[in-house]
C-alpha cells in the first residue's frame, strides 16, 4: 500500500472521543481517485472531524477493492461503531428518470441506453424525493461487497443523488432564475443547473486540463441558452481563486462565486478553517433524505 495512499487533510476537534462514537454519524465519499470521510457529533449538532485521502496508481475497480480491503482496517476512525453511516460512491454511470416513468424492473435498461455495463455491476436506485425522480446507477459487485463488509448497516448512494437533493434543499425558497452549480472533483466535475427551485440540468464531465473544463461549462450554458455575462455560476469542491480552473472560468463568466455551507448545522473550528465550498457534498451527505 505505500505510495498508493496519500493523506492530504486530517482535522479533528479535540472534543471528539472515539469511545463516544455511537453518538456520531459517519459520512464517506470515495472513488478511484480517493477516499474522504467526516464525522458529525449528534449531541452538539456539529461537524467535528474530516479526513481526505488521495489514491495514486488505482486504475480499475479491482485495484480499488484491494486497496479498500487494506486501507479501512488501518484507519482508526473507520473502525468504530457509529450511530449511522452514509456513503456516496463517485461514478459517472447514472441516469435520472422521472418517478412517473420509472419501473424498477427496467432499471438495467435505463442505464444501458447510455452506458456499457459490466457483468458484475450491481444496479442501484436512489429515489430523490425533492426532484420526484429516480437516479439509476451502478457499482461493481466487488466494491459493494468490500464496503458492506466493513459497514454492513451503511446507506450507500450515488454521489450525484446527495448533491442534487442538497442543492434543491438549499434553494427551496428560490422562486425563479437560473443558477449553475459546478462541483469540481479531481478528474471530473458535475454541473447542476437550477431554475428557481427546479432542476433544469445535471451531468458529469471528465477533464484533464482547464481547457476541457471551460469547454464543457460553456457548452452547457450555450445548450441551455444561458448567457455567461449574466448567469450566476457557483463553484463547489476543492477549487481556489489561484487555481487554473477558477482563472479560466473567471475569464469567460462574469458572475462567479463560491458556495456556502448549510446554516442548519454548526461546524467545529477545524472545519471553519477550511473554505466553505470545500467538501460540500461530503459534509452535506447526512442532510438529504435518500
Amino acid at each position: 500500500m505505500p505510495g498508493r495512499v496519500h493523506l492530504s487533510k486530517s482535522a479533528f476537534d479535540k472534543a471528539l472521543d472515539q469511545n463516544a462514537s455511537k453518538y456520531y454519524r459517519l459520512s464517506i465519499q470515495f472513488s478511484l481517485d480517493g477516499f474522504s470521510f467526516c464525522i458529525y457529533d449528534i449531541n452538539r449538532n456539529k461537524f467535528s472531524g474530516i479526513e481526505i485521502y488521495d489514491f495514486q496508481g488505482v486504475s480499475n475497480y479491482l485495484g480499488l477493492a484491494n486497496l479498500i480491503r487494506e486501507f479501512i482496517p488501518k484507519t482508526e476512525w473507520l473502525s468504530l461503531d457509529y450511530e449511522s453511516v452514509s456513503i456516496a460512491f463517485e461514478t459517472p454511470v447514472c441516469t435520472l428518470v422521472p418517478s412517473p416513468l420509472f419501473k424498477d424492473t427496467h432499471a438495467n435498461d435505463y442505464l444501458k441506453l447510455n452506458f456499457n455495463l459490466q457483468l458484475d455491476d450491481l444496479i442501484k436506485n436512489d429515489h430523490l424525493s425533492l426532484l420526484d425522480a429516480n437516479n439509476i446507477w451502478s457499482i461493481p459487485h466487488n466494491i459493494y461487497k468490500r464496503i458492506t463488509k466493513f459497514f454492513p448497516k451503511a446507506q450507500i448512494h450515488h454521489h450525484a443523488s446527495s448533491l442534487i437533493e442538497n442543492l434543491l434543499l438549499h434553494n427551496k425558497n428560490r422562486e425563479s432564475g437560473e443558477v449553475v452549480f459546478v462541483n469540481v472533483r479531481k478528474n471530473w466535475f458535475d454541473i447542476v443547473v437550477l431554475d428557481g427551485n427546479k432542476l433544469l440540468f445535471y451531468n458529469a464531465f471528465r477533464y484533464k486540463a482547464k481547457e476541457d473544463f471551460i469547454y464543457f461549462l460553456i457548452f452547457v450554458l450555450e445548450q441551455l441558452n444561458l448567457n455567461p455575462e449574466i448567469t450566476d455560476v457557483v463553484l463547489l469542491g476543492e477549487v481556489l481563486k489561484i487555481s487554473s480552473v477558477y482563472e479560466v472560468a473567471y475569464k469567460y463568466i462574469r458572475n462567479i462565486s463560491f458556495g456556502k455551507r448549510s446554516n442548519d448545522y454548526q461546524y467545529s473550528y477545524v472545519i471553519d478553517e477550511m473554505p466553505e465550498h470545500f467538501y460540500f457534498n461530503l459534509i452535506h451527505l447526512q442532510q438529504c433524505e435518500l
